[in-house]
């Protein structure tokens, strides 16, 4: 993300600065995180979306900054849940820390960053983002629900990282245009922008963790499905003529086996699924493209909207 090196440099020195505490283990932890790089996409976008109206970088970047502690928070209490130990190539806090440091530092990444956000936000934006926060929380213990749930339809699974993901690249965006001023049909369709980009983010994450390569994506691959965590790919699968009996008898038993894994790691590999599952990633951008037509010529914050969406497909992180 070199082009966008200048926003993501001023960021990490301000959460660095605003997360520092007294506590050695916190500052090692949360140094780690940020110091872990990631694409900074949802905070990108609060400042290309803001770039649309009145547009005030101290303040936006203070949001921005709240925006990635709280993905961060997410993602500390994703790699408990998962027993990961990577994330973005480097050891998670979980697996150098244990679990019980591991559970403050997501608790106290999360109270930073709703004090940048209640110091720095309007009550309109701060209720929005709530509401989409609650969201995820929703869409985290539904997707739990659904562990190795075979009949998962397409549309559980949109609903799915409509909440669990999209919704916080759509309030990255909401909220960086609204605070800048912009309202009406602009707003709403940087808002349809970001939501249609980050569905079509989780697709191809989800297409990554069969396809990816662990030193390239950064986290262990087959993670999801060996959780019983059926994301595309394999809910695809399971309606495949050629594979979908013999995908469906290998996830019915009762104990799978790593050999049965595997089995379904190749028939998702061979079959045309994988492609099937692109294919919607390209639907959502293409929708995301549409929304951002919509939106002023003269903003040069446009070209970098395009630029993002353009890379969805084409990348390996």
């Amino acid at each position: 993300m070199e082009r966008f090196a200048e926003i993501i440099e001023k960021l990490d020195s301000l959460m660095l600065r605003y997360c520092k505490s007294t506590s050695l283990i916190l500052n090692t932890a949360v140094e780690d995180l940020i110091d872990g790089g990631g694409k900074r996409l949802r905070p990108i976008m609060v400042m290309l979306a803001g770039s649309f109206g009145n547009f005030d970088e101290d303040k936006l970047l203070h949001v921005a900054a709240g925006i990635e502690l709280l993905h961060m928070a997410t993602l500390v209490h994703d790699d408990i849940i998962d027993e990961a130990r990577l994330r973005r190539g480097k050891i998670t806090a979980q697996e150098k820390f244990g679990n019980d440091v591991a559970v403050f530092v997501g608790d106290y990444l999360l109270t930073k960053s709703y004090s940048l956000f209640v110091d720095n936000l309007s009550k309109h934006s701060l209720l929005k983002l709530n509401k989409v926060v609650k969201m995820v929380c929703i869409g985290e213990i539904r997707q739990y629900e659904e562990k190795y749930v075979l009949d998962l339809s397409l549309i559980d699974y949109f609903k799915r990282i409509r909440r669990k993901t999209a919704l916080l690249f759509a309030i990255s965006a909401y909220i960086g245009a609204y605070e800048s001023g912009v309202r009406g049909k602009n707003l709403f369709h940087l808002y349809k922008v970001a939501l249609e980009m980050g569905m079509a983010f989780q697709i191809q994450d989800d297409i990554l963790d069969f396809v990816g390569e662990e030193d390239i994506t950064g986290k262990e691959i087959n993670q999801d499905l060996c959780a019983g965590i059926y994301t595309l790919p394999p809910i695809l699968l399971l309606r495949d003529e050629k594979y979908g009996h013999k995908a469906r008898e290998l996830l019915d038993k009762k104990d799978i086996s790593r050999q049965d894994m595997a089995q379904i790691i190749e028939m998702i590999k061979k079959s045309a699924v994988l492609e099937l599952s692109s294919r919607y990633a390209e639907k959502f951008i293409e929708r995301a493209r549409n929304n951002l037509n919509y939106l002023p010529d003269i903003i040069e914050a446009k070209k970098d909207i395009e630029f993002i969406l353009n890379l969805q497909l084409q990348r390996q992180i």
